[in-house]
Parts: C-alpha cells; structure tokens; sequence
C-alpha cells in the first residue's frame, strides 16, 4: 500500500511538472505587437546609410533624417494611377500636424524609375502636384540597396501588361529586373507600401498603398511623435 501510494505519488509531482512547464513555455513566446492601425513591422527594420540625389540636383544623406518621423513613399513620376493619391494623401496628412508636430515629420518620396526620373522630371512632378518634401533618385547601383532595405520589388513591364497586373489591385512581381534602360515603352510595376519610421531609424508600419486611410496613417505617425 505505501509503494502504491509512493508511486501515485510520483506521477501526480511529474503530471504538474508537464502542466506547469507548458505554461511556462507559452508565456516565453514573443508577442507579435498589433500597436498601429498599419501592419506593425516586427521584428522593426533598421534604416540603412544611403546618399541619393534630390530633385535640385543635390546629394541627400539619410543622415538628414536623424531624429524624425519619416514617411517614406516609392513612386514614379509616370505612375498613372496609385502613385499620385498616395502622394497627395501625404501632403494632405502633413498639413494636418502642426508647427511643432512638422518640425518631426519629414517626408521623401524615392524613385523606383531610375531610368527615366531624373531631379528635373522629379522636380517637375513636385510643381505639378504641390508638394515640398525631397523626392530622390540616383543610379540604379545607389538604389538597389535602398529597394532591398524596404523590400521593395519591382520590374519594368509593358503598359498592356501593367495595366493586365494591376486590373486587381495587386501591385506586381517581388522581384527587382532591368539593371539597364528599357528599350520599350514601359511602366514600373513594384510591389511596396508606404513606410512610417521612427525617431530611432527603424521601420515600424507599413502601409499597403492601395489601402491608405489618410486619417488612421495620420494617428499613426502622431503615436510615433509620442514615443
């Protein structure tokens, strides 16, 4: 009888000890944050080092961003549809903060065509569409690693095809081709959202473009403010 009870004993003890390191093991696993109204970036992605060529013609480091709220759009100024709106919605939700809340928030728009936007053309489309913040290019070799840093893809396709891609809403190939000047007519079919970065330099929300809401971006940059 004192064994039999020794023993259930035992397997009592060892059945806790199951139940209790289970429990213990859920409690480790990390948290995927849900804190933004666009899709948290996590683990948060650093901003690497880039000098790249704004629309006067200059060099523009990333070092200017130091300390900022960035938000960080890809477009191309011959992009006939997405492109624009996502640039005016920004232009829209930074005239919403206010003089102190500005003095944080920069904007750049960065060129996923390379071969056809130079500072000129970007500079252009800047007096075109009413818009102050510095829009970058550069040689396809300074971009690349600019792409690859905020996962950008994109391909140069034909208009026929862009338009048969994009007939969905869907935004293209993950894939970056075409290290030269296409020698068709072409459009840039790329696969990206609108990035919000923090004071810090890393990556925190993105945004799909085609899901943009003005309004749920701007509380988004504002909860990066308050960090």
């Amino acid at each position: 009888m004192k064994l039999l009870l020794k023993s259930l004993f035992l397997v009592t003890i060892l059945s806790s000890s199951v139940i209790f390191s289970g429990c213990i093991g859920g409690d480790d696993e990390p948290q995927i944050p849900d804190d933004f109204y666009g899709d948290d970036i996590y683990p948060a992605i650093d901003v690497e080092s880039f000098v790249l060529v704004d629309e006067i013609g200059n060099n523009y480091s990333s070092q200017n961003l130091d300390g900022q709220v960035v938000i960080v759009i890809f477009m191309f100024t011959r992009c006939p549809d997405v492109c624009p709106i996502v640039s005016a919605n920004a232009n829209w939700l930074y005239g919403q903060l206010n003089e102190a809340e500005q003095e944080k928030v920069s904007v750049i728009s960065i060129t996923v065509d390379p071969w056809n936007d130079n500072s000129t053309i970007l500079a252009q489309y800047m007096d075109d569409m009413s818009l102050n913040w510095s829009h970058l290019t550069g040689e396809v070799e300074q971009l690349e690693p600019v792409w690859g840093n905020f996962d950008v893809g994109l391909k140069t396709v034909t208009n026929d095809d862009y338009y048969q891609n994009n007939s969905d809403n869907t935004t293209g190939s993950d894939e970056t081709s075409g290290r030269h000047h296409p020698d068709y007519d072409y459009l840039v079919d790329h696969s990206t959202g609108t990035i919000l970065v923090d004071k810090k330099g890393s990556q925190r929300v993105w945004w799909r473009d085609v899901d943009w809401v003005p309004d749920l971006v701007l509380e988004d940059v504002k909860k990066l403010l308050l960090e």
